[in-house]
């Protein structure tokens, strides 16, 4: 397992500076189905619905999967913000990026706070690590299990059962921390109390690798743009799934002026894009 992560993480990396200069990620994936896959587990190790990696695959939503079974996918994601040195975490594509000197260097996607319990905005110093740490339930959720008919826990021991997973990496954001877990089919989806978990093997290696005292922001884009060096416009639309209102015709014209692009645009594309919501790049220009 370790070494099938470390040969993941690097062509991620590959993958990720390759692309940097143009504000997109973009990347021809071969992904072979391992024991226990099925899509929602698939869905955090890419970083894409289920239901566009089956129909790409010209397979079943619910279809079974074979041990080995090969699936092509082409993964395109627009960089949604840059800092100098530091982490980005945009809630909409639940990705956490990682930047030095301005340029991407890795990225990895979580499981958000659910629309109910959402992970909170700003900037943030990580301000603490631990490894096997206790999960101490806080007030509010002991009242969620005691509403909900549950056995109320205060706390839960270094182990299988603990959701913090093996590793913590503390926020100094509203108590938040970044996390492993024991539920892995959870990440690419809003399931925490606020939280931002990561995949077992993730969570280990920015443990190891994320220095206390590194800055980053949490931010919420559901509309990104930008232009390729070749000139052409694309999107990529999200769901409004904290329900703030967002108002997508101005989100995107104010994204169009910036890269002074707002007459260089099928409208009837961007529409398209508005009405799927669905985070798949599109080519929107003229």
């Amino acid at each position: 397992m370790k070494y099938l992560f470390q040969s993941i993480f690097f062509l991620l990396l590959s993958a990720a500076l390759l692309y940097a200069d143009e504000g997109i990620i973009e990347k021809e994936i071969t992904y072979t189905v391992v024991k226990g896959d099925y899509g929602g587990i698939i869905e955090g190790k890419i970083g894409l619905e289920w239901s566009h990696i089956a129909s790409s695959n010209q397979i079943k939503y619910n279809a079974p999967l074979e041990v080995g079974q090969k699936l092509n996918i082409k993964f395109r994601r627009i960089i949604p913000a840059r800092v100098e040195n530091g982490i980005v975490i945009n809630i909409p594509d639940r990705t956490l990026y990682r930047f030095y000197e301005g340029k991407l260097t890795d990225y990895y996607f979580i499981s958000a706070g659910k629309p109910t319990w959402q992970t909170p905005l700003g900037e943030f110093t990580i301000k603490s690590k631990a490894k096997y740490p206790t999960w101490y339930v806080p007030a509010s959720i002991q009242k969620e299990m005691e509403d909900s008919g549950q056995d109320v826990i205060v706390e839960i021991p270094p182990g299988p059962e603990n959701p913090l997973g093996k590793y913590w990496l503390q926020l100094l954001l509203q108590g938040i921390g970044l996390h492993g877990t024991n539920a892995p089919q959870s990440i690419y989806k809003f399931r925490s109390h606020g939280c931002m978990r990561l995949r077992p093997e993730v969570a280990e290696f920015l443990f190891n690798d994320v220095v206390v005292g590194t800055k980053g922001i949490v931010m919420y884009e559901t509309v990104k743009a930008v232009k390729t060096s070749d000139g052409r416009i694309v999107i990529e639309v999200y769901k409004d799934f904290y329900k703030r209102r967002v108002n997508y015709d101005d989100k995107i014209k104010e994204k169009l002026k910036e890269l002074n692009a707002i007459n260089r645009v099928d409208w009837n594309k961007i529409k398209e894009a508005i009405e799927k919501k669905d985070g798949l790049v599109l080519d929107v220009s003229l």
